[in-house]
């Protein structure tokens, strides 16, 4: 019998807390069953740990539970060289990867695969686990074996035409072109700034006209409203260049 998400993480917390309490060491590698409700803790060589089934399942809490309880937020699959957050990423866990990255993963760690956890997000497409990533700190500079880095993986992986890994490709080039993550985000910022300079004048000429909403009104022309107030207001707005922007995470 299957179960669904809820029932698996269930029945995984309560074998592993059984596990712990009568001993077991969290580090230790198992054989699981794939989503049957039944995991078998075996030791074996070639096991994952069970920080790691946790995160490339999303079982946010088990992830707790188990770093509150020592378990090694580096150790994962070591046949492979895999950790936690590379599974989390692989399998398109963002809360999971949130949870592994503020209990200090580290972000450019190679697989015996050769690939970092941005590499990852890069294979699978996903554009917005990739921006979570690069906001997180995860490095364009690394090289694989093959002197790659994740924009140059980027571009060497075959894909066809319009497809998300291309589209990935775009934005790699476009942060590193913008100088980091950093000033990519604030761009679209900057040219609203820029724009408010500018506004009176085009308005002069008639080349600009009045906003039908007043707050925009106020913003951009009220010279009594400061740049950096201005600015300030601005860092709560969202561009699609803030992958929380995004309604849905893929």
């Amino acid at each position: 019998m299957y179960l669904d998400k809820d029932a698996r993480e269930r029945s995984f917390m309560d074998q592993t807390q059984r596990y712990y309490a009568s001993g077991g060491d969290l580090a230790a590698l198992f054989k699981m069953d794939g989503f049957r409700s039944r995991v078998s803790f075996e030791d074996c060589e070639w096991g994952s740990t069970r920080l790691l089934l946790a995160a490339q399942r999303g079982m946010c809490s088990a992830i707790k539970w188990l770093l509150q309880n020592g378990a090694d937020v580096h150790r994962g699959r070591p046949v492979h060289r895999e950790t936690p957050l590379k599974a989390a990423v692989y399998y398109n866990q963002r809360e999971a990867a949130v949870l592994l990255l503020d209990a200090g993963a580290r972000l450019d760690d190679f697989s015996v695969f050769g690939r970092t956890a941005l590499m990852d997000a890069v294979y699978q497409g996903s554009i917005n686990m990739s921006k979570f990533l690069l906001s997180r700190g995860a490095s364009l500079d690394v090289s694989d074996k093959k002197g790659r880095d994740p924009e140059d993986y980027a571009h060497s992986i075959k894909s066809w035409p319009g497809s998300q890994r291309r589209k990935v490709a775009k934005l790699l080039t476009a942060v590193r072109e913008s100088g980091g993550w950093a000033t990519y985000v604030a761009a679209p910022r900057r040219e609203l700034l820029a724009l408010r300079h500018t506004l009176p004048a085009l308005r002069e000429r008639g080349r600009a006209s009045p906003s039908s909403v007043l707050v925009h009104e106020v913003l951009f022309l009220r010279a009594d409203v400061p740049d950096d107030v201005f600015s300030h207001i601005l860092k709560y707005w969202r561009s699609d260049r803030d992958y929380e922007a995004c309604d849905k995470f893929s």
